[in-house]
């Protein structure tokens, strides 16, 4: 479990100090719009 933490911690760390490629940018992308879809629709 604590080696699960750790390597969670790191690889936290590497993401936020490396860019992403292009392909990952663009699942991202994707996945957040879909989010941003559900949370903006509603009765108005």
């Amino acid at each position: 479990m604590f080696a699960v933490i750790i390597a969670l911690a790191i690889g936290i760390v590497i993401g936020w100090n490396w860019q992403q490629p292009p392909w990952a940018k663009d699942i991202q992308d994707r996945i957040v719009g879909t989010f941003q879809s559900f949370t903006h629709k509603g009765p108005k």
